[in-house]
């Protein structure tokens, strides 16, 4: 039609050539009307006896993703022989996309039976491929481009640790140098838009921006790895590190993604039309590749869960599984690197609240069920109990159930090594005018997990493993009433709650009878303006924090295994949790170990207020370090690090023989020491010998002028002692007075 001669116009309609505009319409045409379509692959082939057998089958298999229309089953068929039969696919067409998107989701690679697994595809997907060019087309050749070493920082031979901080538009990484100084490694302006983030083991740099966020790594902090995901907020990383998730409120859209990424570059867009509207998405880090993308979870009405904890998904320890809980109704487990739900279903768990993972996995352990352990707890409904239920996935094996009685609310609490689960319960008293706090603790290192309840008359607000405890310390903070003191509009308390902190540890008695076993109170502390606990992370020490207040900033440094002189072995004494140091720092609002427990920054972030912003650094005994005030400073976090590659005996040789390793250390700490002073001593004596050189200078000057004048005296230098007038005081001063009456 494009050639059409107005001179020469065709007869009748049906001579004209549509073909320009058939060509350039027929794409869009099909992708408004055939969306709806899926095209499902590997079907058995069957004749025309069996083809209503497994048209029911697709029914079923399809009931619960989406409701296929009247007669929208379509299954080509061929002649063989005589007999006609399937050719082992059928065209199915849904009541909307969506419905054709979430089919495509659950059943691609669904196991139909032993010989038959399902591809299900969108039929516009098939549009689309078909069209691709037959003739090869050799990619562009790339130089291959070495990048710096991801790990680089933990070969530094001083052992020093980096953090990285965020003031005004800059941020910048630095070296802690044994907290006296700083050096500045890396300080970019407006390198991110909103807020930075390390990856779990510290080998990435984590920034935000509008179209994505960014990984960066090695001694350059080069970009690694970028994912686009328009208006991200959240980012989470795997317990390794190898998996990746974003969250934007922003539903994605494909045509502003291709916006972004600018013409002819269309190709780089991760999403397809499965993803459109969703707002989560997994990626696999080395390669950027998006795994999955999810919508919100939806309530038992279908409206969506837009307020929602983070992280929303939660990884198990090995990384095999990913799960997240529609409230009220079931846990979705997910397989990784797959995404296909375990045993194809959620698994339902009717009045869910919350549920949480296992966060370490002992590859040698005995108990094969104990490799991927998910906790959830459900409350009371209609006279039945509350329950704490622990299962192993993928098998979904109960392996251990507690019933509670009137539940308000119950927080997990794993210890970092796995062997104990705490359930900080919150419950109603009879009257349900108040609530008071249990800790249902159950410990996983016992064949039988048995649990022992700690029970108070006041409710626990803030509960803390020591990490490295053999004995199961932890610290409460509790209150009576635990109502939230109220807050401005950045979050900062406006009045302080009285609480008390108390310590706790496990303790087993042998007798002749039995064995006693429960956590045992050590020691009290009443009346403290506590609000966070901060156990170092490699345990024993512990600091007590007034964090996020306007009246208090109090920071108390306490020893919880001091020494205690004649004291039973295997006995416990409120004297072994002494106080290091008490200090304050003001406005303080973030609080933060180093990887090696040696040091401490607390911060001042101007997102929480606007007086005296900055950071200090303080060594684990409460002795501050190193203080620096910046205006509108934002955020600090050290870099992690990875686990130790050393197993335990090796740790406990090495401890063995600490004093033969001290000695090489204390020598290094004498060189950098002297170092430190040769530095400042070479500048001085310079200086001094300047001024030595200059004033000899001007001596001889004066001689050889002293020469050439015939009255010398006039140069005389010696100072005079003539008109000199001395002036001698008297000082009295009293030592002692002594009254006497007679």
């Amino acid at each position: 039609m494009s050639g059409l001669d107005p001179n020469n116009l065709p007869s009748t309609v049906d001579d004209i050539d549509f073909s320009d505009l058939e060509t350039k319409y027929s794409e869009k045409f099909l992708e408004d009307s055939l969306d709806n379509v899926v095209l499902i692959d590997n079907l058995p082939i069957v004749d025309e006896k069996k083809e209503s057998k497994l048209i029911a089958l697709i029914k079923k298999i399809t009931k619960k993703l989406g409701e296929i229309k009247e007669d929208g089953i379509h299954m080509p068929k061929e002649v063989v022989d005589g007999s006609s039969f399937s050719k082992g696919y059928a065209f199915v067409e849904f009541l909307d996309a969506s419905q054709a998107s979430e089919v495509i989701r659950e059943l691609n690679g669904y196991k139909l039976d032993k010989t038959h697994v399902l591809e299900v595809n969108s039929f516009m997907d098939v549009e689309k491929y078909s069209k691709a060019s037959d003739t090869y087309i050799e990619p562009p050749h790339s130089e291959f481009v070495p990048r710096d070493h991801l790990k680089y920082w933990l070969m530094d031979e001083q052992s020093r640790d980096q953090f990285a901080m965020q003031f005004d538009q800059d941020l910048s990484v630095n070296w802690n140098n044994r907290g006296a100084s700083v050096d500045n490694i890396v300080s970019r302006k407006g390198w991110t838009e909103t807020y930075f983030q390390w990856s779990v083991l510290g080998t990435y740099l984590t920034t935000l921006h509008k179209q994505g966020a960014v990984l960066w790594g090695g001694s350059s902090f080069q970009k690694i790895v970028r994912f686009i995901h328009l208006g991200v907020k959240l980012v989470d990383y795997s317990p390794n590190e190898t998996y990746f998730i974003t969250f934007s409120p922003e539903p994605i859209d494909l045509e502003s993604v291709d916006t972004v990424l600018g013409p002819g570059n269309e190709h780089l867009n991760p999403y397809t039309d499965v993803d459109s509207g969703n707002h989560f998405c997994v990626w696999e880090v080395r390669t950027g590749r998006l795994l999955r993308s999810f919508p919100y979870a939806t309530n038992a009405d279908g409206s969506p869960v837009t307020k929602f904890g983070w992280p929303s998904f939660k990884w198990s320890s090995t990384e095999n599984f990913l799960a997240r809980v529609t409230p009220g109704s079931k846990i979705s487990i997910y397989e990784v690197p797959g995404m296909g739900l375990v045993g194809k279903k959620s698994l339902p768990v009717p009045n869910i609240v919350n549920f949480d993972w296992r966060p370490c996995n002992d590859p040698n352990s005995k108990n094969k069920k104990l490799q991927d352990v998910l906790a959830y707890w459900i409350p009371d409904v209609d006279n039945q109990p509350g329950r704490i239920v622990m299962i192993s996935v993928p098998d979904m094996t109960v392996i251990k159930t507690k019933n509670i009685i009137n539940i308000k609310d119950v927080s997990f609490h794993w210890h970092p090594s796995g062997q104990a689960l705490c359930s900080r319960v919150q419950r109603y008293t009879r009257s349900k005018k108040s609530t008071f706090s249990s800790l249902e603790i159950f410990r996983l290192d016992d064949k039988s997990i048995p649990s022992e309840v700690v029970e108070l008359k006041d409710n626990v607000v803030v509960f803390a493993w020591d990490p490295r405890s053999n004995v199961l310390r932890f610290a409460i903070i509790h209150v009576t009433d635990a109502t939230p003191p109220q807050t401005n509009q950045r979050g900062m308390a406006t009045s302080l709650v009285k609480s008390n902190v108390s310590f706790y540890q496990f303790i087993r008695t042998k007798s002749k009878l039995a064995t006693r076993e429960e956590f045992l109170l050590i020691k009290t502390l009443d009346k403290k303006n506590t609000t966070s606990l901060n156990w170092s992370p490699k345990g024993r020490y512990i600091i007590l924090s007034t964090l996020r207040t306007t009246t208090a900033w109090n920071l108390e440094f306490y020893d919880t295994e001091f020494e205690v002189p004649n004291l039973p072995k295997n006995s416990v004494s409120e004297a072994s949790i002494l106080l290091l140091s008490a200090s304050e720092h003001y406005g303080v609002t973030d609080l933060e170990w180093d990887p090696t427990g040696r040091y401490v920054i607390t911060s001042a972030s101007a997102w929480r207020h606007t007086n005296d912003n900055g950071y200090a650094i303080w060594d684990f005994k409460g002795e501050q370090l190193h203080k620096v005030s910046i205006d509108l400073f934002k955020q600090i976090l050290w870099r992690p690090r990875p686990h130790s590659l050393l197993d335990n005996s090796i740790k406990s040789k090495i401890r063995k023989n600490i004093d033969s390793y001290s000695e090489k250390f204390d020598e290094q700490d004498r060189i950098l020491e002297s170092t430190a002073s040769i530095e400042q001593l070479t500048p001085r004596r310079r200086l001094y010998n300047e001024w030595v050189s200059w004033r000899n200078s001007v001596n001889e000057r004066v001689d050889e002028l002293s020469h050439d004048v015939p009255n010398i005296e006039s140069f005389n230098t010696s100072p005079s002692t003539e008109d000199e007038e001395v002036i001698e005081e008297i000082v009295e001063e009293l030592l002692d007075e002594v009254t006497e009456f007679v």
